[in-house]
């Protein structure tokens, strides 16, 4: 009796220490939320796909986190889904994106993450960050990006009688095999594919920016901060764009649907466009049995430019509560473990010098994704598109409606940047 009396409490006291390693167990244990896009969210559920690896290569290397990604949509959609959370006190741990990280920083809603720039920074490409920097900080980094380059079906160009080995360099050349194309479609095809404005989408300024930081233009001032619309250098750019509308498919650049515009070239209704670097895949997929890619055209005195675009940036909100555990994420999409998946798995290409440059030496890897890696490890001018501190939405549509004068009528290009500067500055408040 005396050994069951003694053995009873000992029991008692073991059960209560396991629960209470439990108990510390589970408030060790941390859940991460990701806000992610796509490519990342869609993939989750599938084993040896990119989200599925990313996650639970992520959660092995790291014991005690868990990682929950969600999918909240992307562009207005997300900015709106991020702006009920924060005021719900419900934001997650880390959130993507690519043109609203800057006005979020000023607010402090976002965290710095310059010790993990000062660790990997040799390997980044700062096109790839540039849209999560504000004055020394820097407050995301990319898992995989975009480029814009020049596309042209080489079927359309050679029905031409033009060469399609050589495509052009400078902007006048473009010009005159646009209008030698065009003129030779006599209304099958034609020269050049061109986006138009519509409402606030930044489909159309994407691609015009590409021109304007050749000519050596703006479309801000103050640090980036204010819209400068009425950049004296930008007259000959618009003027230059209005001519190269002349050679389009009638109608096709106010087409609101983003994917007909671009689809065109593929199905041999135009010869060249700009093009993102997914559009490699597009093209295939699409049946462009000769579509080939370069730097786009500059104009005389100009300089080699493109703008970063599809860039996808994981930045940590300053509501998170797992703040150090968020930079470990972040961290391990910098890693080539990471950033080597990006190609194989989603089309889409690593942000990483490392990563870029091995995909680049693979022997199995097509001239036109290594044309686009080329404008990604070398060009000096690798821009961002602008964010707006305040109303973005009505800045944008300020500068749309500036283009679309620019496209429909013949008033004078200068007149046209006064009057739509002045709108930006309305709209900006």
């Amino acid at each position: 009796m005396a050994i069951r009396n003694l053995f009873t409490p000992i029991l008692l006291l073991a059960v209560v220490v396991l629960l209470s390693f439990s108990v510390v167990q589970a408030q060790e244990s941390t859940e991460l939320v990701i806000w992610a896009e796509g490519a990342l969210h869609n993939s989750i559920e599938t084993e040896g796909s990119f989200g599925w690896t990313l996650v639970h290569g992520f959660e092995e290397a790291h014991p005690g986190i868990t990682v929950r990604i969600e999918n909240h949509g992307w562009d207005e959609e997300l900015r709106q889904n991020l702006l009920t959370a924060f005021l719900a006190g419900t934001a997650p741990d880390i959130v993507v994106g690519e043109a609203y990280f800057q006005q979020y920083a000023d607010l402090g809603a976002l965290v710095p993450i310059d010790d993990i720039v000062a660790e990997v920074g040799d390997n980044l490409i700062p096109g790839t960050y540039a849209g999560a920097a504000v004055g020394d900080s820097v407050y995301g980094l990319s898992g995989f990006t975009g480029v814009f380059g020049f596309e042209r079906n080489c079927a359309v160009v050679e029905q031409a009688g033009l060469d399609c080995d050589t495509p052009p360099q400078t902007w006048d050349e473009l010009l005159e095999q646009a209008r030698q194309i065009t003129e030779a479609g006599a209304g099958d095809y034609y020269g050049y594919t061109l986006q138009g404005p519509v409402g606030f989408s930044i489909g159309a300024v994407f691609r015009a920016y590409v021109y304007l930081i050749q000519a050596g233009a703006s479309l801000c001032q103050n640090d980036c901060t204010e819209p400068y619309f009425n950049d004296p250098n930008a007259i000959p750019v618009y003027e230059f764009i209005r001519q190269i509308h002349g050679y389009t498919p009638p109608g096709l650049s106010f087409n609101l649907d983003e994917g007909q515009v671009y689809s065109q070239l593929f199905q041999g209704v135009s010869a060249y466009q700009m093009a993102g670097s997914w559009h490699v895949n597009w093209a295939k997929d699409s049946g462009c049995e000769d579509c080939r890619y370069s730097a786009v055209p500059i104009p005389a005195g100009g300089q080699q430019a493109s703008v970063v675009v599809g860039n996808v940036i994981f930045a940590i909100l300053s509501q998170s509560d797992n703040v150090e555990e968020a930079k470990e994420w972040i961290r391990y999409l910098q890693t080539d473990e990471v950033q080597n998946l990006v190609y194989p798995t989603i089309g889409r290409l690593p942000s990483t010098r490392s990563a870029l440059t091995a995909l680049a030496e693979d022997p199995e890897l097509d001239d036109a994704n290594k044309s686009f890696i080329n404008i990604l490890l070398t060009s000096e001018n690798l821009a961002v598109l602008p964010q707006w501190r305040s109303n973005p939405q009505l800045v944008w549509t300020a500068w749309n409606d500036m283009f679309t004068r620019i496209l429909t009528t013949e008033d004078p290009i200068d007149q046209i940047l006064e009057e739509g500067q002045q709108a930006a500055l309305a709209a900006a408040g």
